[in-house]
């Protein structure tokens, strides 16, 4: 069966802005779009702040795209785009296909509204959880109540649930509504080749905000050089140019500006080269943190297409899919724990390679778009 999906408010600005959320949306719609429904990616309602009128695009291995421009503050922007969104979910309706709406973990009041705009207008919905509210720390104090009343509630209002984690999975199963898991999902059709040249960096991609992780990873690499290390440290920073510049000092003050290189604003294509590149690509999860239990990064997906080994931690989902030293490197989260996977690494770049290319395999496997798309097909029309 045809159907008739639309993401709304899944996506923060795209095309126009980059995020691992928008990367992973739009392997979604391709994936259903191969599958033979039509899909728009609908931006929200709050708006987006660098244009000045509504946008529609097409975009062939996708479907539309709508943007709408944010009126005044981000906090009552939204009152004036409600208006616009029904009249377009209104058009968008087809009353010869099964209509579903794609909701994410939008602020607890602008989730009723959409719910209640599909209701009214014959949509079934269906629920992102890529991560657990109530683990997130960086939630305002006076969010909190809100996001505790959504965890409580949001699955009975919506018609299926797609939860990112085991840990998810089981905060949801109250709800007793149809869900799916939804994993990380990236492009596995182009095979990496295998190179006999020496990999010569690491790799970190990752917000500068999370300034103790960062230089938690900082200092394991500043004690890998010490020890006589010669890989170089890539770190590919988001955020705004005060944190980067909080990151480039700590950096200075350990006299190692030298060995590491920071790139920001990165774009796509080039940050999947680098992701190639890599002699092993670095992502750091605390087994002392709900959040990090909670979520399952969709970087590691688009690390495993690379087919460059990763370095992580035995946390989260990482434990369903993983085994150390087959299709991962896994060690201690601690300095030092990092310290003796980056030495291993520098010492068995051959052994590291077939990690990586296994490592391929498995994405190919689990996390493949064009597999999770028929799946997604499928579950769509079961509802």
């Amino acid at each position: 069966m045809k159907n008739n999906i639309i993401f709304l408010d899944c996506t923060s600005n795209y095309p126009y802005q980059f995020s691992a959320t928008n990367t992973k949306v739009e392997f979604m719609a391709k994936g259903l779009n191969e599958s033979g429904c039509f899909c728009t990616i609908h931006n929200g309602i709050i708006g987006y702040s660098a244009i000045k009128e509504r946008i529609c695009i097409n975009i062939e291995e996708l479907g539309k795209v709508i943007t709408y421009p944010r009126k005044g503050n981000q906090l009552i922007s939204w009152l004036f785009n409600i208006k616009q969104l029904y009249k377009d979910l209104k058009k968008a309706h087809n009353k010869k296909q099964k209509n579903i709406i794609i909701l994410e973990f939008p602020d607890y009041h602008i989730y009723l509204l959409y719910i209640f705009i599909a209701k009214r207008l014959g949509y079934k919905t269906i629920t992102i959880s890529h991560e657990w509210g109530l683990t997130i720390s960086s939630i305002h104090i006076l969010r909190k109540p809100f996001v505790w009343l959504y965890s409580k509630t949001f699955g009975f209002l919506t018609d299926g649930i797609l939860p990112i984690s085991e840990y998810i999975v089981q905060k949801t199963s109250h709800f007793h509504t149809p869900s799916m898991k939804l994993p990380i999902i990236a492009d596995f059709t182009k095979v990496p080749q295998t190179s006999n040249s020496k990999k010569s960096f690491f790799l970190y991609c990752v917000y500068a905000a999370y300034k103790r992780v960062i230089t938690d990873i900082i200092d394991a690499y500043s004690i890998f050089l010490a020890k006589g290390g010669q890989h170089q440290l890539v770190l590919v920073l988001a955020g705004n140019e005060m944190q980067i510049q909080v990151i480039r000092q700590y950096i200075y003050n350990k006299k190692i500006e030298t060995k590491i290189l920071i790139k920001s604003k990165v774009p796509y294509k080039e940050l999947i080269a680098l992701y190639h590149q890599a002699a092993a690509l670095i992502i750091p999860l605390n087994p002392y943190h709900e959040q990090d239990k909670a979520r399952f990064s969709q970087k590691i997906a688009e690390y495993l297409s690379s087919g460059s080994p990763i370095i992580s931690n035995y946390v989260g989902e990482i434990k369903y899919y993983f085994k150390n030293k087959k299709n991962i490197i896994l060690c201690d989260y601690s300095i030092q724990g990092f310290v003796a996977a980056l030495e291993w690494v520098s010492k068995h770049p051959k052994e590291a390679q077939n990690i990586g290319y296994n490592g391929y395999l498995l994405g190919k496997n689990e996390f493949n778009y064009q597999t999770f798309g028929r799946k997604l097909h499928s579950f769509i029309n079961s509802l």
